[in-house]
């Protein structure tokens, strides 16, 4: 439980001095011994976030702090071996830095959501403790192996058993537009020469930003639509709005007539939802040749 390592983490990655405040103060209310075993067995099982969860629960109950903020420390305080796996693979310490500064988007959405710094969507970490994920520039790429079905993109075919990149897209507050976008693209695609040989960057990308129905919603000018004509749509999921929180916060939980509007996002899908509009998420693949989206 390095709490120097804690200090240079938070530093590096732009944590608010409020939430750097609470962790210092937290963190000493922890029993050292208990945080640093449960990183060993966390390290020991493969990151598996139920095995561990019990002892996160446990160490939450004993120091009266919110198991959210547990859970944020825990994986800081975790990432210090991260840190060393990310050098070891002949990855920058500037990309580490900036892969691991998605603890503090998650530790701001925590405070935003529950009232507490911390997290909440602990599910979401193994990967980055593997290695296998980056952020570079303002997207985050993950390596996994495609599972769906055969599918020919922009001259290239998609076979299942494919390893491929897994975008995600961050809530840094970074600039969205195309140009930022492509900057990712070329680091990506620079970075990655390895996975993709001789041939162009082929990333895939499951997230409701990509449901075709926004587009009406929110219009041609918006980035979320731009970055929607980056791929080619494969597969379309219909659903709830599972993903409404990240548009409306803590309210999302509530009626649909009471969701704020402070934000011009919230109003057009506050509208959206009144009005009985469809909701989902997508499945797309982009290609990309060092200078130009293949489509």
């Amino acid at each position: 439980m390095n709490k120097d390592f804690l200090q240079l983490l938070m530093d590096r990655t732009g944590f608010p001095d409020e939430a750097k405040a609470a962790y210092n103060r937290d963190a000493d209310k922890l029993d050292p011994a208990a945080m640093d075993g449960a990183i060993e067995f966390f390290y020991e099982n493969d990151f598996d976030i139920g095995l561990v969860t019990p002892l996160i629960d446990e160490m939450a109950e004993s120091s009266g702090v919110s198991v959210h903020t547990v859970w944020g420390l825990f994986l800081a305080f975790a990432a210090e071996r991260a840190h060393k796996d990310y050098i070891a693979a002949g990855i920058s310490e500037q990309v580490f830095f900036d892969t691991f500064a998605d603890l503090r988007y998650k530790t701001v959405e925590c405070m935003t959501n529950k009232g507490v710094f911390g997290t909440f969507v602990q599910f979401w970490y193994p990967i980055f403790y593997r290695c296998d994920i980056v952020k570079l520039g303002r997207l985050e790429y993950e390596t996994i192996t495609y599972d769906h079905p055969a599918r020919e993109v922009a001259g290239i075919t998609l076979r299942p058993g494919q390893k491929v990149l897994n975008i995600h897209i961050p809530s840094s507050g970074e600039p969205f537009d195309l140009n930022a976008r492509l900057q990712s693209y070329k680091l990506a695609y620079d970075f990655f020469k390895d996975l993709r040989g001789e041939g162009p960057l082929v990333c895939v990308c499951h997230s409701w930003l990509l449901y075709p129905e926004y587009r009406r919603v929110l219009g041609d000018s918006s980035n979320i639509i731009s970055f929607q004509d980056d791929f080619t749509i494969l597969e379309i999921d219909d659903g709830a709005f599972q993903d409404a929180w990240r548009v409306f916060g803590p309210a999302a939980e509530g009626p649909t007539e009471q969701l704020p509007e402070d934000t011009s996002m919230q109003r057009v899908f506050k509208k959206h939802l009144l009005s009985g509009g469809k909701n989902g998420s997508a499945l797309g693949v982009l290609v990309f040749d060092g200078e130009r989206l293949l489509k």
